[in-house]
């Protein structure tokens, strides 16, 4: 095989593995890649769970692990096993398509929900039946329903009378593909017959336990983006979870922000954790080293698997994303002449040899330090270094709280990378508890290594990966303006805010060291012009963290997750790279709403006042990747 053949093979293989990676997009072959999270048997239990999380922490991945396809591809397809599963899942996507035809003013709200409760009913006990046919095929086992339960059930449905099993599931699917037709001509007032809600889903799974093969067992709903219903539509559903639990229970995936009623169709009923269910946040259940180690199984399960096609020896993800130290990284970044510009000053100014001895023994960095922060005092950088000789202490914890920042400094208004953004360690804080971010990363610098003539068993280059970063964060940014109505508004406010932290990490010297957050102060009358503009901002908020531009943490005082005002914001990680600013979670700012609506209709003035409070100028080049959005921050129209 010829080089070049086998270069088109690995990436071929390469873009398979990690490039597809949304759950939709692998079908059956995501279970042959599932890896068990650490908190997949809190799951299992016969309890309602929600699962919270942005789009790509795993959500789907995970709950159709637990349906009956699932556990029977990670049960290594096994057809002895599946009448010993002591749960059988059914999974459901909710389709915005289906699910926004129950709305409209033809009808008012009560209607619709009876309607809906209809449509539910049907959905679920058509899963049901299209798992018995599953079942049957897979275990030759013939499952049976006496003809007064079909009865009953069908009755429950308003549907014809049904002998058996077969004719009750034809049955089912025909009224539910009628019930879709007929929603779309709902002002036409003819009404049919609607079920209570519950009703024919519980007669159904009340009868099949009935049958031997099911005696004991428990069925979960798996409903999967939660947040495409309709407010009324989780009340709906709401009921359901809140009354389930004798013989099924649901299962939840929703975005963040995005489970919006908490209530049931009883106002003064709601859904209390843990009373009522077991609330899993991904993101702060798989936080630091839990989700450092499931992420290197997921990427060394599919490393491994490529290894394996290739013909390749086994590989290992933290050994192929190479790592810099931050004193390698400034010798990269091109600290030595600083240095040298250092000494010379030094020698200008009348230090003896000794000084200058004593510079050339000191980590690069430190030195740097010393030059940056003499010209940030306006001082000469004789006084900094008998300051740092006098004051050891002060200086000692003055380079803990700068070193990092420093490396922003070194190339700031230059051509190239500014900042490298390499190393599995740091890959993985760019990701921020996401897997489909570190799937994405992976999968861009492996490509880039490839393509530059690269084997997959080298070390990929920093400059390598951090060209990957640069790529995830500009393709990410470039989708958010189609992911929901407020896309363009959070491009917008993506870029400002993007800007403000860049100039702020290229100029940190003497300033707050990795400011990179931010919260809202008080609401002042002066600041905004009325509630609608602070509802706004507000709203806005709230999508950024629904759509990942933003990610938020909890303040200094306890919040509700509902109350925006008192968390702390972010920009996600994995823009930082595009943006060249700090990964970490560090230090924040205050920022009001009108500045979070300027950024968005005067980004030009608004970056610039809000620099101007911070003591920066925004005066300095657009690192080289952002300059396609030049003209969003010259405030003209692209």
């Amino acid at each position: 095989m010829t080089d070049s053949v086998a270069t088109t093979s690995a990436q071929e293989k390469l873009s398979e593995l990690f490039g597809s990676y949304k759950a939709e997009w692998l079908r059956d072959y995501v279970f042959d890649l599932f890896t068990e999270p650490s908190y997949f048997p809190a799951l299992m239990t016969p309890r309602p769970c929600i699962l919270l999380g942005g789009r790509g922490t795993g959500k789907t991945t995970v709950l159709r692990g637990l349906s009956y396809e699932g556990q029977f591809a990670i049960g290594g397809r096994d057809t002895a096993k599946i009448r010993d599963w002591p749960f059988y899942g059914f999974y459901y996507r909710v389709n915005t398509n289906r699910v926004a035809a129950f709305r409209g003013g033809e009808l008012p709200q009560e209607q619709w929900i009876r309607l809906f409760g209809h449509y539910f009913n049907l959905i679920g006990c058509d899963l049901v039946m299209k798992f018995l046919r599953w079942y049957q095929l897979h275990t030759l086992e013939p499952v049976y329903l006496s003809r007064d339960t079909c009865d009953l059930i069908a009755a429950a449905l308003h549907l014809d009378a049904s002998d058996d099993l077969p004719s009750l599931a034809g049955s089912i699917t025909m009224a539910l593909t009628r019930f879709e037709a007929y929603i779309n001509n709902v002002s036409d007032g003819r009404f049919p017959g609607l079920s209570m809600q519950g009703a024919g889903l519980d007669t159904l799974l009340e009868g099949l336990v009935q049958n031997s093969s099911f005696a004991g067992k428990y069925f979960y709903f798996l409903l999967d983006e939660y947040e495409n219903f309709e407010d009324y539509q989780q009340q709906v559903i709401n009921t359901l979870i809140k009354h389930s639990g004798a013989l099924y229970t649901f299962k939840v995936g929703v975005r963040e922000l995005g489970w919006r009623r908490r209530t049931t169709l009883n106002e003064n009923e709601q859904l209390i954790s843990p009373a009522d269910y077991v609330r899993i946040n991904i993101p702060e259940y798989l936080e630091g080293e839990r989700f450092a180690d499931f992420a290197k199984a997921v990427c060394n399960d599919r490393l491994s698997k490529l290894a394996s096609s290739l013909n390749t020896p086994p590989l290992d993800i933290s050994s192929v994303m190479k790592g810099m130290s931050e004193d390698e990284e400034a010798n990269a970044l091109g600290v030595g002449p600083m240095v040298d510009d250092l000494k010379l000053k030094l020698a200008l100014e009348g230090a003896p040899p000794a000084v200058l001895n004593e510079v050339e023994a000191m980590p690069p960095l430190e030195a740097y330090l010393i030059y940056a922060w003499a010209r940030a005092q306006h001082h000469s950088c004789l006084y900094e270094f008998e300051n740092r000789r006098a004051r050891p202490q002060e200086w000692a914890t003055r380079y803990s709280n700068y070193k990092h920042s420093l490396l922003y400094t070194l190339r700031s208004g230059k051509r190239g990378i500014r900042k490298y953004y390499c190393g599995w360690d740091v890959l993985v804080l760019l990701a921020a508890g996401n897997i489909r971010y570190v799937l994405e990363l992976i999968d861009n610098a492996l490509l880039l290594h490839l393509r530059s003539g690269g084997r997959l068993d080298d070390q990929v280059p920093a400059e390598t990966q951090t060209l990957a970063a640069q790529n995830v964060g500009r393709k990410n940014l470039a989708e958010l303006e189609g992911l929901s109505v407020h896309g363009a508004q959070l491009t917008k406010l993506l870029l400002g805010l993007g800007r403000i932290f860049q100039v702020m990490a290229a100029d940190a010297i003497g300033h707050t060291p990795e400011l990179n957050q931010f919260h809202l102060e008080e609401t002042n009358g002066e600041l905004i012009e009325s509630a609608d503009e602070q509802d706004r901002a507000l709203r806005l908020l709230d999508a950024a963290v629904m759509h990942l531009a933003l990610v938020r943490s909890r303040g200094s005082k306890p919040a509700d997750e509902t109350d925006t005002r008192e968390y702390d914001y972010m920009i996600h990680p994995v823009y930082s790279a595009f943006f060249v600013f700090s990964y970490r979670k560090k230090r924040k700012m205050l920022l009001s709403e009108r500045d979070l609506l300027r950024l968005i209709l005067k980004p030009k003035e608004a970056i610039r006042d809000i620099l101007e409070r911070h003591h920066r100028s925004d005066d300095t080049d657009l690192p080289q990747q952002a300059l396609p959005f030049s003209a969003y921050y010259r405030g003209t129209p692209e």
